[in-house]
């Protein structure tokens, strides 16, 4: 069984958050005032507290809020200590903030959608100074982009207006709401990274590169951007990745960095390696290199279009060129997410109906890899709001300790799921105009998950406060509102 695996590995998602807002009755916001408190485990481990602390960084999300401030308390406990998981802090902080809006909306008998449209920071506005809300890192801000797009986006794809009329709906013996998440995401963590190329002859270049992939498909990007940046076929390139002897320094895969740093690093290695040819094109031709151009793996002349090649890169093996891509700026997506679902009143069952995701990655540079990552990083949000739940008995014991009482997705449980990619707003931190791409697509399920079931038992009396959304979970919230 997995219950060493369960008991041993990184626990995360453990947060209580008590939230106050204030705001004019036409739904300005005014202010944020919250209280963060992590459960740690028995002790913390490395990156522990990352979660706590970017949970309280990402609580005014994607708004235009003057007024904020957050305390942040972390526990030790007697249970599995804590670890980053898929969007650290990030999940729960959307949760928290946008539920409290929603809570605000239905006070104010305010739409929802408006509300967040009349509070998101216009492009106009950015870039936007967050401060320095981490004690360990400098002040930051966010770059470019337009909130108010995506989430208008998101609204017409999901047919949001049509949906809201039906909120609280019994239909076919399951009452209907649908539910939205903002969100505003950090990616492209530095400080720097490494690649480094090496050719060994005709059709044979090789990448090497500090950041690792475990699955993202990183063999398949940094081949393509290495393969546009030489002009050279995509089927030349092998890379490599994983290990300490391949490059002299690589700080990893981690914050959706791999193509903000990683890629960039893999440009500035292609145009070491494009000035080595030149050089050592004019060594062997006698000219001058400011008399050499080059072009698609071939050196010419620049004064004679009809002049023969002087060298091409397959000719000149082996040669060899290391590129680092330094930064101290972060590259910050946005988009929104829209859920609707079907919740059965006696049992707690939902459905997700459909899932529309949108997401502003700056650029992408392998559409169908964002795609997948968007795909995918949705259905683990929604298995992280509606199945996956870590219980504790009152000695402390881990009771979910199997594949058999630990709920996991399978391809039937979420089927409609549409993520739509921007690239409105490219990034001008680094060469290739990129964002992360590999967390925008969980941050915001679990708040608009949550929002659409609120809407949709909202005259059951039940308030939706955490997660997750487990069929046992609300048939429990349910029985307790009757019981009022």
């Amino acid at each position: 069984d997995r219950r060493e695996s369960f008991v041993a590995t990184n626990h995360s998602r453990e947060i209580v958050c008590e939230l106050e807002i204030a705001a004019h009755t036409d739904g300005t916001i005014l202010g944020l005032r919250g209280r963060v408190l992590a459960d740690m485990g028995a002790y913390v481990r490395t990156n522990g507290g990352v979660v706590p602390a970017k949970a309280a960084q990402f609580l005014p999300g994607p708004y235009r809020i003057a007024n904020f401030t957050c305390e942040v308390a972390a526990v030790v406990t007697n249970k599995t200590p804590t670890g980053t998981y898929r969007g650290p802090g990030r999940f729960e902080a959307n949760f928290f903030r946008e539920r409290l809006l929603d809570l605000m909306a239905a006070d104010l008998g305010l739409d929802p959608a408006e509300v967040r449209l009349r509070n998101l920071i216009t492009s106009a506005e950015l870039p936007w100074s967050i401060g320095a809300l981490v004690p360990y890192e400098a002040s930051g801000a966010y770059d470019g982009g337009d909130y108010g797009a995506a989430l208008r986006r998101a609204l017409e794809a999901s047919d949001y207006a049509r949906l809201a009329k039906d909120n609280g709906r019994l239909i076919d013996g399951r009452m209907h709401g649908v539910g939205i998440g903002c969100f505003v995401e950090s990616s492209g963590a530095g400080p720097a990274e490494t690649a480094r190329i090496v050719v060994r002859g005709p059709g044979r270049v090789e990448l090497s590169s500090g950041c690792a992939s475990s699955g993202q498909g990183h063999e398949t990007v940094m081949a393509q951007i290495l393969a546009d940046e030489l002009g050279v076929p995509f089927e030349w390139i092998t890379v490599f990745h994983g290990s300490t002897n391949l490059v002299a320094e690589g700080w990893g895969t981690y914050h959706s960095r791999a193509v903000v740093v990683g890629g960039s690093a893999v440009a500035a290695a292609a145009t070491v390696l494009k000035k080595q040819l030149v050089a050592v094109a004019a060594e062997r031709s006698g000219l001058d290199e400011r008399a050499l151009d080059y072009r698609d793996g071939v050196v010419y002349r620049r004064d004679d279009a009809a002049a023969p090649p002087v060298l091409a890169l397959a000719d000149a093996a082996p040669l060899e060129a290391t590129g680092k891509f330094t930064t101290t700026a972060l590259t910050y997506t946005y988009g929104a997410h829209v859920a609707h679902v079907a919740v059965d009143p006696e049992t707690g069952a939902t459905d997700v109906v459909k899932l529309v995701t949108v997401e502003d990655v700056g650029r992408a540079i392998n559409p169908a890899l964002v795609h997948g990552q968007a795909l995918g990083s949705a259905v683990q949000g929604l298995s992280g709001a509606f199945l996956e739940e870590l219980v504790y008995d009152e000695t402390g014991q881990l009771l979910t300790g199997t594949l058999a009482d630990y709920a996991l997705p399978t391809a039937a449980d979420f089927p409609s799921i549409e993520s739509i990619t921007l690239e409105d707003a490219p990034s001008t931190s680094n060469p290739l105009g990129a964002k992360g791409a590999g967390e925008g697509g969980i941050v915001a399920t679990g708040a608009a998950a949550a929002n659409a079931v609120a809407a949709a038992l909202a005259a059951t009396g039940v308030i939706i406060r955490e997660l997750p959304l487990s069929a046992r979970n609300l048939a429990q919230r349910l029985a307790d509102a009757k019981a009022r």
